[in-house]
């Protein structure tokens, strides 16, 4: 019964019911990984589920947006066009270029990308992926780590989902002060899994380069900063924050000879960045920086907290938020009602 008041909902939804109900508002995705197997886990989408959602847009007269033209239609205050929706990937993999440009350009799309520039730079691959990496290369069977802040952390990687044992350590690294984070990672969780420090980026985890990224300018995409070394800017001090955002800002300016106005605050959560992150961003040039909560875009959000969807693996849930079924959803959850706008003053 269920399933099938969720299809009777979406079904309703592609008639521009919940748009004419929740106007204005305008879902900005998230993608992370792409993969050409069918296999699902967190993180990553498949090339023919991509192509599946896109197929839907595609069919159904949606509007891909660019970043230029969302940052143009936020300037001059105008209405979104109907169903429009704006595209982002972050960090600046391989498969980023090789699988998703190519996918999205099978449609005509455009795709923004926000890249670390130290793993273009070939300087680093992001901590997080190395945390991962170590615990899934380790063969101990149980392990006591001492975290930055001293505080001890034990995990029975035999007993244990080990999927969930690096979700919760990489949850526990994000409160951490991450002046050091690197350097703690080579120095103690490595040697304490048994595992040797990859001596260059390994193949999973290698970057696109900047001549790709200057490909993917020149065929109409969008390249942004995602700092240098993908760093939790929150967990900083003032210093380095100023040069993950000034160094990756003046990386793009060296490599792809342009300006950029627009970030993206590594993980995103609301206690990633704070009010000091964003003086930075002004202060650089910065005009728009986009975060991960879950809501959809509209005007009046601060310019330095635009919010995305993370690109859900399931095909329903994609079409609840792309017809704007979330956006009513929300309001159940809150009150256990929905007030049209219409009829709103919210």
């Amino acid at each position: 019964m269920r399933g099938f008041l969720l299809k009777c909902a979406i079904l309703l939804g592609e008639t521009g019911l919940y748009r004419f109900l929740k106007p204005g508002r305008l879902p900005i995705f998230l993608l992370h990984r792409i993969d050409e197997s069918e296999t699902h886990f967190s993180g990553k989408i498949s090339v023919g589920t991509l192509r599946k959602y896109l197929d839907y847009l595609s069919a159904n007269n949606f509007r891909v947006l660019g970043m230029e033209e969302f940052c143009s239609i936020l300037e001059r205050g105008s209405a979104f066009p109907s169903k429009s929706l704006v595209f982002t990937i972050d960090d600046g993999f391989y498969d980023h270029h090789d699988l998703a440009a190519r996918v999205f350009e099978e449609y005509g799309f455009p795709l923004n990308f926000f890249v670390i520039t130290g793993l273009l730079d070939q300087k680093l691959w992001p901590w997080d992926d190395q945390v991962s990496y170590a615990f899934n290369h380790s063969e101990v069977s149980k392990v006591r780590i001492t975290l930055p802040s001293g505080s001890g952390y034990f995990a029975d990687l035999e007993s244990n989902d080990l999927k969930a044992t690096i979700r919760q350590i990489r949850n526990s690294l994000k409160l951490e002060k991450q002046q050091a984070i690197y350097a703690w990672i080579t120095s103690e969780l490595y040697p304490k899994l048994e595992v040797p420090f990859p001596e260059q980026i390994p193949a999973a985890y290698r970057p696109m380069s900047w001549q790709d990224a200057r490909s993917l300018r020149a065929r109409g995409h969008g390249v942004y900063p995602h700092t240098y070394s993908h760093r939790i800017l929150s967990a900083l001090p003032r210093d380095e924050k100023r040069f993950e955002i000034n160094e990756s800002r003046k990386r793009i300016q060296q490599e792809l000879g342009f300006d950029p106005k627009v970030f993206a605050y590594p993980t995103g959560r609301q206690s990633d960045y704070d009010s000091t992150d964003i003086e930075e961003l002004k202060s650089a040039g910065f005009e728009l920086a986009f975060n991960t909560i879950q809501e959809y875009a509209k005007h009046g959000n601060c310019p330095f907290e635009m919010p995305r969807f993370s690109l859900p693996q399931k095909y329903s849930e994609f079409l609840q938020i792309v017809n704007g079924l979330e956006e009513l959803k929300k309001d159940w959850r809150v009150s256990g009602s929905f007030t049209p706008s219409l009829f709103s003053s919210r």
